[in-house]
């Protein structure tokens, strides 16, 4: 049985691999980890689902596998067990010359199924000339480009983007397929090679030397910190969303004062029946629910010069991890929860998210995004659109601050709870106005909403 590079989100196409939990030979039960895969999206856990032994490694710690691609293999209680190099023994009475008849090994079969292989064209070089699993492989990477120049769709979107032919790059994955990394590290050894050299000959040589003790004395305090597998996805995927979206940010002063004083009323109760806390963001979560119900355009994603939206609301949340990167899980059909349940699913996903316990269907098919920075008392931040969502709302620190209230035609100066609502849109889909009014709803929402009949305690 072949344990695959999970879908971890439908625009995710590979996965890292980041650490093995079980080696060659070790018992498996359902349920254990095998290893751990990082990919843009998160870093997660990947199970075994059946009892067995781990009987082949497809892929060492570091290798970038694509989605749907065997990573382990397993041998399966109550099967029996067969070589991963060599075909099945046969009779007396069969062909030996070329033979697989019989071939059960997991690894052979995927190889020859899905690369297209027919094993009457290998001269086998195992026992009795038998096919082995190398001869396999030599066949493909001496008469065939198959597995070469299949390539993934992050590579070919990025090969598309830079302008680039895969014949330019040496690919340094299984059987020299050519991965993501391989093209970023071109285009980074392109750059180097392209950068203009200063030329220092017509500088004095006492300043030259000066130059070069100020460069050595920062060089001996410099940390450099290479990014790991979910910086550079992190990486990739803004500087996607800042390269294809035209982004255009808005904001909008809230008043907080109704939902403060419902949240205030009731989070002690809330705390203790729910084992989690009532914080603000369910509250303007509710109302980007309700104000996207009114304005559909920004409920949706742009693909191919047209904007899809969506009938359902799947709302993605904003995790930190820790400052060690950040994954969006998706409250599905989120319009269907009142604060209260809002409340409850956003713990439960933060949580998931931080324990690496997100399910793939947990990690996709957002339509609209929020981020939340205000928990660090941030007072504006412009935030980047997850692609290919038409828009995403930062939610920023409520503060106690002065205001000016108006009460029978009388002004008077007092003291509120306000915080800043900041929507980053692709102005490709929408323009100001219509996103302008969209945040004024939501601040009405806010303000207006009988918040007290949707706390349950």
């Amino acid at each position: 049985m072949d344990i695959v590079m999970p879908q971890l989100g439908e625009t995710v196409a590979e996965g890292e691999i980041i650490l093995w939990c079980k080696e060659v030979g070790d018992e498996v039960k359902k349920g254990e980890t095998l290893f751990e895969i990082s990919t843009d999206k998160v870093t997660m856990e990947v199970p075994s689902v059946e009892n067995g032994t781990l009987v082949e490694k497809h892929a060492q710690v570091g290798e970038v596998i694509d989605v749907g691609l065997p990573v382990a293999t397993l041998q399966v209680e109550g099967e029996e067990a067969h070589s991963l190099c060599t075909v099945e023994e046969t009779s007396e009475t069969e062909p030996t010359e070329g033979t697989y008849k019989g071939l059960k090994s997991p690894a052979l079969k995927y190889l020859c199924k899905h690369n297209n292989v027919d094993l009457d064209d290998i001269v086998g070089s195992g026992l009795d000339n038998r096919i082995t699993k190398k001869d396999v492989l030599q066949w493909m990477s001496l008469e065939q480009k198959q597995v070469s120049d299949a390539l993934s769709p992050a590579v070919r979107r990025l090969l598309g983007e830079h302008n680039l032919h895969a014949s330019d790059i040496a690919g340094t994955g299984k059987h020299s397929r050519i991965t993501k990394q391989d093209v970023l590290d071109h285009l980074d050894s392109t750059t180097a090679e392209t950068e203009p050299t200063i030329n220092n000959d017509f500088h004095p040589a006492i300043e030259t030397q000066a130059e070069l003790s100020v460069s050595n004395s920062y060089s001996e305090i410099e940390t450099v910190k290479p990014f790991n597998h979910m910086r550079k996805m992190i990486a990739h995927q803004m500087s996607k969303s800042v390269d294809e979206a035209v982004h255009v940010a808005q904001g909008i002063d809230v008043c907080f004062d109704a939902v403060e004083r419902t949240r205030l009323q009731h989070k002690e109760a809330f705390k203790t029946k729910y084992g989690c806390s009532l914080t603000p963001l369910a509250f303007i979560a509710r109302a980007v629910c309700i104000a996207l119900t009114e304005f559909t355009d920004l409920n949706g994603r742009v693909e191919d010069q047209r904007l899809i939206t969506s009938r359902d609301i799947h709302l993605g949340i904003a995790v930190d991890l820790n400052h060690k990167g950040l994954v969006v899980p998706v409250i599905k059909n989120a319009a269907d929860y009142n604060v209260t349940g809002l409340a409850k699913k956003i713990a439960y996903l933060a949580r998931k998210a931080r324990d690496n316990e997100l399910s793939a269907d947990e990690l996709q098919g957002g339509t609209y995004t929020l981020s939340n920075n205000g928990v660090y008392g941030t007072a504006f931040t412009t935030p980047i659109i997850n692609v290919p969502q038409v828009a995403i709302l930062s939610v920023d620190a409520i503060t106690r601050k002065p205001a000016v209230f108006e009460y029978n035609g009388q002004e008077s100066v007092g003291i509120s709870s306000q915080g800043m609502l900041t929507q980053s849109f692709d102005h490709r889909a929408v323009d100001g106005g219509y996103s302008g009014a969209f945040l004024n709803r939501i601040s009405e929402v806010l303000i207006q909403h009988p918040w007290q009949d949707e706390v349950r305690v």
